[in-house]
């Protein structure tokens, strides 16, 4: 239950963030493009450090030991973004952040697995729906939050809850775990599962890791600049931007609880492709978004979306590869959606120059592609 928490407040606070620095980095009169290739670097370390330290875990005796080392470091880092007041001081922050703190979601969703009676996709709608319902109660904070505090205020706000999380992974209990026994470089714990050619042809996971690639690209490309978009283009206040948003993780949440049912009756990659084409959709409403109700409709079809995709996706490889390495190709799966999220943004920077629209409508399309893909090759 404590990992619940933990889980929740990482959620709550730091995931939240990422609309805060937008707002903030506008604030301080820094370039579309720079604000997009933020959130390239954040996906550019996240998706070489989720699989190390996946495969880290999967070795260690202890999970929750590297679990709890890696989030201490960068729960210390979190509050220098408070002082940044360039693009680069920016960009070496969230560098060195989102190395340490990627090693929460493969880590933590083993444990949640690994350590549970109930079934797998029991098990990861519950995560996911805590996960959800952290995140869209954060924005709800957040929002009002917004008419009476400078935004830099509000990260300090957020970075003091965020701090709890130390302690529910301190006093969460230690589950045993199949150890892999087969010691590797870091640079392997980084690359072997993408090299692991057997596994990832068990039932064409290769398919699934694509479709979670080309998602992941367009909704990075879809969020990337959308706090901008909003406040610039739509006409809406930073604190209606950040409730509005809200609507998103609150969405997922029933979808959650209902892709966790459905993958008792459908086959996981028929919900997880599902969940992709509706994220796409989500994307091409932004097109017409011209008021507070078009906007939310956009982001309760693209809520709905990730929650059906990744309870499908992670089920998927869940169950599709070997016990004792678990973790690192749960942190494969958040690993190519980080590598996706590379490059959403900076398409994104470049074409929000030309035309937001432009950018929805690209990545809507990308995010369709990723389901087709997933629907056709991936194997029941």
């Amino acid at each position: 239950m404590s990992l619940y928490f933990a889980s929740f407040i990482k959620n709550f606070g730091v995931l939240n963030y990422d609309m805060l620095l937008q707002l903030r980095m506008r604030e301080l009169s820094i370039d579309l493009f720079s604000i997009g290739l933020l959130s390239t670097i954040n996906s550019a370390v996240g998706s070489l450090a989720t699989p190390f330290w996946g495969a880290l875990s999967d070795e260690a005796k202890s999970r929750k030991r590297v679990l709890l080392i890696a989030i201490t470091i960068s729960m210390f880092f979190l509050p220098f973004y408070v002082f940044a007041k360039t693009a680069n001081h920016f960009f070496l922050i969230a560098a060195v952040f989102t190395f340490f703190s990627s090693a929460f979601d493969p880590i933590a969703t083993a444990i949640f697995v690994e350590s549970s009676r109930l079934s797998s996709n029991v098990v990861l709608s519950i995560m996911n729906a805590v996960n959800s319902f952290g995140m869209g109660l954060g924005r709800l904070v957040i929002s009002p939050l917004l008419n009476v505090l400078p935004v830099v205020w509000v990260m300090l706000v957020l970075y003091f809850v965020s701090l709890s999380v130390l302690y529910f992974i301190k006093v969460a209990p230690a589950a045993p775990h199949l150890r892999y026994e087969i010691q590797r470089t870091n640079l392997q714990r980084v690359f072997s599962a993408i090299t692991s050619k057997s596994v990832l042809k068990k039932k064409n996971l290769w398919a699934m890791y694509l479709g979670s690639f080309l998602r992941q690209l367009g909704i990075g490309g879809t969020f990337a600049l959308i706090a901008v978009y909003l406040v610039e283009d739509v006409g809406l206040s930073k604190s209606e931007t950040i409730l509005l948003a809200a609507s998103n993780p609150f969405m997922q949440i029933p979808s959650h609880f209902l892709a966790g049912w459905l993958i008792n009756k459908v086959a996981s990659k028929h919900i997880a492709s599902f969940g992709m084409l509706a994220s796409g959709l989500g994307a091409l409403l932004f097109v017409p978004a011209d008021s507070k109700l078009t906007v939310l409709l956009a982001y309760v079809v693209s809520g709905f979306g990730f929650g059906t995709f990744i309870n499908g996706a992670t089920d998927f490889v869940a169950k599709n590869v070997p016990a004792n390495r678990k973790a690192e190709f749960l942190g494969l799966l958040t690993s190519v959606r980080s590598f996706g999220s590379l490059f959403g943004p900076l398409i994104a920077g470049w074409l929000a120059s030309v035309s937001f629209k432009l950018v929805f409508i690209l990545m809507g399309a990308i995010m369709i592609a990723g389901a087709l893909i997933t629907a056709i090759y991936c194997q029941r």
